[in-house]
């Protein structure tokens, strides 16, 4: 990959566990990989080649990641330690003294006398300070003291049951629950209640769990072999005798019972069901129940024309070789499905109905079906075209496609061009084939009869031909009559034409009426209202004096774009003026709207351009013809009248005024231009002069950024005069705030706090506060204002936020850093090492260090260039688009 042909940001993330880890990242270019090709022999990472990849890997790694036209492969391996660059310090030269020469040296030091407390004792601590420990200890017994709670009065008089369920007709039992108003059995733990003796009789009895749930309410859970529920297809009761006694001694006076019921097998799902199918097809049918495929097999019909044929079970090899059922299969519930075929091969052109039932069996219960239930499908036809229509509706314009839709999906693997045949040439043709519909694209004109021709030799997925050759015809009709041309309120007109052309484009218009009316930079104001006032319905004179109206020929061949110059020679008075022009069609289609172009053309061969600040204006005027300076050019602003001349540069500067100015206007000899504030004329913005203040500027931050509730916040900040103006400078406060008021605002919205703390002559502040213990979690904010005289002056608020949240604070903290400087491109390395610690001091050691690498295109702007971008560009006002 070359350094231009593809940007990309190499993002590393890592888990780290380790005291200090190195890796080593090696960018290199392959070649010999295919395009779509994406090794990753690592971890379990999946990449694609979208506008994202990542790697991974532990100690020695590598991946293949598609960006864009050429390949990029990163290899990961452990790296080296990166020593600091020192430079060494030179050795001066010398020879060691003699033991006669330094004894000679010492002998002329005084004696060193011995002071008390010279030697000490190694002073050893008590007890060693012990590691913080995340969290808080809180003291409790275990197990806890019994609640002292008075037990809930208990009903007397004669059992009931108060509810039971399920009942009757049901989709699903999940279980059985029976409801008493009374207590049933004594507190106890789960095996004690257990052993109760259960006071409901199931009929059919089935393997389950009894549970009590609290002392009135027993419920039944069937424990069967695959299934969670109640079987299904199955009927049952249930009954609560007479003489079922409480534990309060309330005896059952009548029997209760109630029966409820599960249903039959019910189709849920099936295949095949769209388009034509092969003549020996496997049928694909799932139930919401288990079944015996052996039993549910003999209710099924297979019925086409009439005529039943008989049905076999697919063997595990033909359920395999067939992509589409074996998937249905891997995704059903295992034992609610079968899956089946004909026994011989299905007449073509014939449709079919799967009838399963009545009376298909369960494999849960003993109920049977009560009703049929089928579906169709039917076997491919012979290959032939069933349609073939232009465009997507009744007409057919330029630019439509031809469809041509056939009776079976078309094999993509045998066609070739040579198939379709288009008479005349189509330009730019391209045949897409979509199942069974071909869609032909191109440069179709307008007003011509296309002729396809299809070649019997194309073929269907079944392997048959069409036979014959068919020949078909797509009439395109007239295109749409449009006429476009520039959209802004003002141009200006080529400078270096050899006479003044206004240029517009028309389809399907023979004539247009092109009106021009003279004007003066004056008449601007009167022009946009003009166009705020414009209606369809109710045309109305646009300012100034009318010169030109007339009907012009367009000479438009039919169906075809026409570039339309329109002469202005005779409409100005001279080389150079200003006009409103208007080009509308000459005969109006319809009342309401039509096409029409309007625009104020400018002729001129003088270049403006204007730069403002607060309080003036710079004008640069030029020559159209070459991009000199210039000279002598009188600048005026409207409708203020501030005037200047242009220098031998080409520059004049204009004080703004007070109130706004829309029109900028240069006129050297009879040649005037214009520049206007702001185009939009549903705008009135103009150029004025604003008010230069001062402002204050706040840094303000705190001690943790994130706090729990209950816990105290601590904030500090401080406030500079940031000057205005070009002598502008940096400064304390002062008056403007002697102190700052500040409203904590929760996470929620609602207010927490106030307060007001005092600046100091050196402009800080400090405050703190405690957080609620009820608080919620999330971002909070001060809201800070400055008081003080802060009239003239921006800044006078602020807000700082933090975050409330319950954590656990962590053990170790990491840290990563790049030991070696970017960019890298192709071939380089890069190195980066992470380092870990306790947050009670020292190092983690002997831990894992996991890495993760990814690319992700991005792009490149040279200085000073912006408006060249290398790589993908991604506007803010759409989604990201590919440049070409």
């Amino acid at each position: 990959m070359s350094r231009k042909a593809k940007a990309l940001a190499i993002v590393g993330g890592l888990a780290v566990a380790g005291v200090t880890a190195v890796s080593l990242i090696t960018f290199q270019r392959n070649k010999q990989i295919e395009k779509d090709l994406v090794p990753i022999p690592i971890g379990q990472v999946e990449t694609e080649s979208g506008p994202e990849t990542a790697v991974t890997g532990s100690q020695s790694s590598i991946a293949y990641v598609a960006a864009g036209p050429a390949q990029l492969f990163v290899s990961l391996s452990e790296g080296q330690d990166a020593p600091d660059a020192v430079e060494p310090i030179p050795v001066v030269g010398g020879e060691p003294l003699s033991e006669e020469e330094a004894a000679q040296i010492t002998a002329r030091l005084p004696e060193m006398p011995a002071e008390e407390g010279d030697a000490q004792d190694v002073n050893l601590p008590d007890d060693p300070i012990p590691p913080p420990r995340p969290g808080k200890t809180i003291d409790q017994p275990f197990p806890p003291p019994p609640p002292e709670t008075a037990p809930p009065d208990a009903a007397s008089g004669p059992l009931e049951v108060t509810r039971y369920s399920p009942e009757g007709e049901v989709d699903l039992a999940p279980f059985l629950s029976v409801t008493f108003n009374q207590p049933m059995v004594p507190l106890g733990t789960l095996a004690a209640l257990a052993a109760e003796d259960v006071p409901v009789k199931l009929t059919p009895e089935l393997p389950g769990v009894w549970k009590w749930v609290g002392t009135q309410t027993l419920t039944f859970e069937y424990q069967g072999e695959g299934i969670d529920r109640f079987p299904m297809a199955a009927e049952y009761r249930a009954e609560v005798p007479a003489g079922t006694t409480s534990a309060n001694g309330g005896v059952l006076a009548e029997p209760v019972s109630w029966t409820f019921s599960t249903p039959p097998p019910r189709l849920v799902d099936y295949y095949p069901y769209d388009g034509p199918q092969p003549l020996e097809p496997l049928i694909y049918a799932a139930f919401d129940q288990l079944i015996e495929p052996t039993a549910v097999l003999p209710t099924i019909q297979l019925i086409g024309d009439g005529v039943t044929f008989p049905a076999r079970l697919a063997t595990e090899e033909e359920i395999a070789a067939d992509d589409v059922v074996s998937r249905l299969a891997d995704g059903a519930p295992e034992g609610r499905f079968l899956i089946f075929r004909a026994e011989k091969p299905l007449p073509p052109d014939t449709q079919f109905t799967v009838q399963i039932g009545p009376g298909t069996p369960s494999a849960e219960g003993p109920r049977l079906t009560e009703e049929a239930q089928s579906f169709d499908f039917y076997t491919y036809p012979p290959l032939s075209i069933t349609e073939h229509r232009c465009g997507w509706g009744s007409d057919c314009p330029p630019l439509s496609p031809f469809n041509i839709t056939f009776s079976n999906p078309l094999d993509t693997a045998v066609y070739d061009e040579t198939m379709i045949q288009i008479s005349p040439e189509l330009p730019g043709a391209r045949v897409n084939i979509y199942g069974s519909q071909i869609s032909i694209e191109g440069l179709s004109q307008g007003r011509v009869t296309y002729t396809v021709r299809v070649s019997g030799r194309l073929q269907d997925v079944f392997g048959q031909t069409l036979g014959q050759d068919e020949t078909l015809t797509f009439k395109v009709g007239s295109a749409n009559a449009a006429l476009s041309g520039p959209d802004r309120p003002l141009i200006t007109l080529d400078p270096s034409a050899a006479k003044p052309v206004f240029t517009v484009y028309a389809i399907n218009y023979d004539q247009l009426r092109v009106r021009a009316y003279a004007v003066a930079p004056a008449d601007w104001p009167a022009y946009l209202t003009y166009l705020q006032q414009f209606r369809y319905d109710q045309p109305s004179t646009p300012p100034g004096r009318e010169v030109l109206n007339e009907i012009i020929d367009t000479n438009a061949a039919p169906d075809a774009l026409t570039e339309i110059p329109i002469d202005l020679s005779e409409a100005l008075d001279g080389e150079t003026g200003h006009l409103i022009l208007i080009v509308e069609p000459a005969q109006k289609r319809g009342d309401d709207y039509y096409p029409i172009v309007q625009t104020w053309a400018q002729a001129t061969q003088i270049g403006l351009d204007a730069f403002t600040d607060p309080d003036q204006m710079v004008v640069w005027a030029t020559n159209l013809a070459d991009g000199a300076p210039l000279p002598n050019a009188a600048v005026t602003l409207l409708p203020n009248g501030a005037a200047a001349q242009t220098g031998a540069d080409g520059v004049a500067r204009l004080t703004l005024p007070d109130s706004g100015a829309a029109l900028l206007t240069a006129q050297a000899g009879d040649d005037t231009a214009i520049l206007p504030a702001n185009e939009y004329y549903w705008d009135d913005y103009g150029w004025e002069r604003e008010p230069v203040l001062d402002e204050l500027r706040w840094y303000v931050f705190d001690d943790r950024s994130l706090y729990r509730p209950g816990e105290a916040v601590h904030v500090k900040g401080w406030l500079r005069r940031i000057g205005g103006g070009p002598t502008g400078d940096v400064g304390l406060p002062g008056d403007a705030a002697q102190a700052v008021s500040w409203t904590l605002i929760g996470p929620q919205g609602n207010e927490l706090g106030s307060g007001r703390a005092d600046v100091t002559a050196l402009g800080g502040f400090d405050l703190a506060f405690t957080l609620p213990e009820s608080v919620n979690l999330g971002y909070a904010s001060l809201q800070f204002t400055a008081v003080g005289n802060t009239a003239n002056l921006y800044g006078e608020g602020y807000y700082h936020e933090f975050q409330i949240q319950e954590f656990r604070r962590p053990e170790f903290e990491v840290s990563a850093r790049n030991e070696t400087t970017g960019p890298y491109f192709v071939g380089e390395r890069a190195t980066l090492a992470v380092t870990a610690s306790y947050f009670a001091g020292g190092p983690l050691p002997n831990a894992e260090v996991t890495w993760n690498v990814g690319a992700t295109p991005t792009n490149y702007n040279p200085p000073n260039w912006p408006d060249f971008i290398f790589g993908q560009w991604e506007p803010w006002w759409l989604y990201p688009i590919e440049p070409l």
